[in-house]
């Protein structure tokens, strides 16, 4: 979720997180869950392509936005190299991770944690 955003639009900051702090807050966001499911497969063994919907509901508070209750869901296409024992040896993901900020950035403002927030896009006022 790397971006070259400006710091001040820079919502996700992954330099800064570390596995156990971003599971934290997603966790927090998605107390029922972030669903994974698999769309389309479009080739065979051993290189896999296909395409994947990740999806649950924002019921849970996202670093000082309150929850929408809203569903925050997004697609992407994924690439998984396996063995012969179908062990994975590559996988690789693609998505716009703007598809699933935007949806936690929608609750309102709960708290000053250093970010700026607006209820649109930051770039068109």
């Amino acid at each position: 979720m790397k971006n070259s955003l400006p710091e001040e639009y820079k919502y996700y900051k992954a330099e800064e997180e570390t596995f156990e702090s971003s599971h934290e807050a997603f966790r927090s966001a998605f107390p029922r869950g972030f669903a994974w499911e698999v769309i389309k497969v479009y080739s065979g063994l051993p290189d896999i392509a296909y395409k994947f919907r990740h999806w649950g509901f924002f019921e849970g508070p996202y670093k000082g936005h309150a929850p929408t209750g809203n569903m925050v869901e997004f697609y992407g296409i994924g690439t998984l190299k396996v063995d012969s024992l179908m062990k994975a040896e590559e996988v690789e993901i693609y998505y716009d991770p703007a598809e699933m900020m935007g949806g936690l950035l929608a609750g309102k403002k709960t708290s000053d944690d250093n970010t700026k927030t607006s209820q649109g896009c930051p770039f068109s006022k």
